[in-house]
């Protein structure tokens, strides 16, 4: 078997692999259900080392989520590959016909990626399950599975009916051919230039087959370009939410610019009509409220809260502040009687999404199910129809799409959510941060503007050093919008002359405590240092 071969293999592998992921995508757009490349990709994420997680994380930001499947796709052609280049070995010498050879490669794919490579990347072996499931990947499967068997066969240019000479040569033609032994002639001189080698005709065969395996190539890098294009244009919608009037942002920001974050690589669409919450574990009465009978379950309450997600950078645009209409989680409970030595209540999402939260918090009164955001229903990217609601808790801990409250008696320490397990805090606690939005020239003064965030702690002061912490200058400070609000501030200041300045920003919650200055990465709890912004002033 020559190495001409097995590559001749493996790039027509690679070529039908990328023809099935094409297909699974399909699928996926057409169905709305997981398949394969989310599954992986889900699963090479978990198997990063924690301090190289949060490298990808601190250093790619935005980027991080679409490197990460582009990684998995990758991996799914190259696996593809080897498969092809699997496929030529083995089927050295073969007289069957293509059709029978398509037909058992793609019975042999099939099984493989459905009961053997799915399993086992899905289950517990490689660490905790996935998030990510497959729901019927049978169907799907065997559709990229014959995709694949047919590309694969029709470029590795494995005839059938051949068989090779016992001296491993070339294979040669039956007896009587124009290249048997018996009656084996050479060309005259004269001929030498007409008749094609075999090589020749190789040549001729794969630049015939050359069109398919760029066109399987490109559907595939089609699909990773729309699928990073889209999570870029999510990217460039955050970063335009601070992005008004001179920079500041609108104190309750449109649903529209709010940012948006999640373990997904495909977020769930989940169909108000057929959605359902169902209150289940340790309660007398289990429950499965329609969203009508939700909405009718319990009074309703309005609040202005802001979100933050805790991977939000030091003066970063993950936070945003919006108009909620809910029901509280208590109400809800009651309807389903809790039972004694109930402790902790989990929630669970459309997207396999789990957090918990203590039972004495959860029915306090100030946590809420929302079901609308600023007047208007719940976007399908920010949760729709319902998504919890928490005070003093990163967003990580409020979950979207929301479709089970179960309540149960184990430990809240021992119930971690699908973030916990990539090493972010159990707790999640919002810590007091500040930003400016705000540089900008006035006259012989600079005009400096920005936001301050404390959960419901609130803000008592904002100050702000030109001088690499030396002296400190209060900044105006504007009223939340509610307990649980971001707030803005505001300072125009006069430089002393000329230059450049380095001008940090702090704030302290109303308790007083002021933010630390000491930068941390965000991973494990959250934010923390003061943001710096270099103005030139002259």
């Amino acid at each position: 078997m020559r190495w001409a071969d097995l590559r001749r293999g493996f790039w027509a592998g690679t070529a039908g692999g990328a023809a099935a992921l094409a297909v699974l995508f399909a699928y996926r757009f057409a169905t709305g259900t997981p398949t394969l490349p989310e599954a992986l990709a889900e699963r090479m994420i978990r198997l990063l080392p924690y301090q190289v997680f949060a490298l990808f994380l601190a250093k790619l930001q935005h980027l991080a989520k679409p490197l990460g499947f582009v990684m998995a796709i990758i991996t799914s052609v190259i696996g593809f590959g080897l498969g092809g280049a699997l496929f030529v070995r083995v089927s050295r010498g073969t007289r069957r016909p293509r059709p029978a050879l398509g037909l058992a490669i793609a019975v042999i794919t099939w099984a493989f990626l459905t009961y053997g490579f799915l399993p086992f990347i899905e289950g517990g072996v490689l660490g905790i399950p996935l998030t990510v499931a497959v729901p019927s990947p049978t169907l799907p499967m065997a559709l990229a599975s014959a995709v694949y068997a047919s590309v694969l066969v029709l470029l590795a240019g494995v005839p059938g009916g051949q068989r090779s000479d016992p001296a491993g040569r070339r294979p040669v033609e039956g007896a009587g051919g124009p290249m048997s032994r018996r009656g084996e002639s050479r060309p005259a001189p004269g001929e030498a230039g007409q008749r094609a080698s075999p090589d020749a005709v190789s040549r001729r065969d794969a630049l015939r087959r050359s069109a398919l395996v760029l066109a399987a190539a490109a559907a595939g890098s089609r699909c990773a370009a729309w699928i990073a294009g889209g999570v870029s244009r999510v990217a460039a919608a955050a970063a335009r939410t601070f992005a008004l009037f001179k920079g500041m942002p609108e104190e309750v920001t449109p649903a529209g610019r709010f940012y948006q974050v999640s373990k997904n690589f495909f977020d769930p669409t989940v169909d108000t009509a057929r959605w359902s919450l169902e209150v289940k574990g340790l309660v007398a009465k289990p429950l499965k409220l329609s969203f009508d009978e939700f909405k009718k379950a319990a009074p309703a309450v309005e609040r202005y809260q802001t979100f933050e997600c805790i991977s939000n950078e030091i003066g970063g645009d993950l936070i945003g502040n919006a108009r909620w209409t809910c029901v509280r989680v208590k109400d809800i409970l009651a309807l389903a009687q809790v039972r004694p030595g109930a402790r902790t209540v989990i929630w669970h999402a459309a997207d396999g999404y789990t957090e918990s939260i203590p039972l004495d918090i959860a029915a306090d009164g100030e946590s809420l199910l929302a079901y609308e955001m600023n007047g208007g229903p719940i976007p399908q990217k920010h949760g729709a129809p319902v998504r919890v609601l928490l005070r003093n808790r990163y967003g990580m801990k409020q979950p979207k799409w929301l479709t089970a409250i179960e309540v149960t008696d184990r430990e809240y320490a021992r119930t971690q959510g699908y973030w916990e397990q990539q090493g972010w805090d159990h707790e999640a606690i919002v810590k007091t941060n500040s930003a400016f939005r705000v540089e900008t020239k006035e006259g012989a003064a600079l005009a400096l503007g920005g936001w301050a965030f404390a959960g419901s702690r609130g803000i008592s002061k904002v100050e702000i050093s030109p001088d690499g912490g030396k002296t400190w200058i209060p900044a105006a400070v504007k009223e939340p919008l509610g307990q649980n609000c971001w707030q803005f501030w505001s300072l125009l200041w006069t430089p002393p002359g000329t230059g450049d300045y380095f001008i940090q920003v702090r704030a302290a919650d109303g308790d007083g405590r002021v933010q630390p200055a000491e930068q941390k990465p965000t991973l494990p709890d959250g934010p923390q240092g003061y943001h710096t912004v270099k103005v030139h002033f002259g």
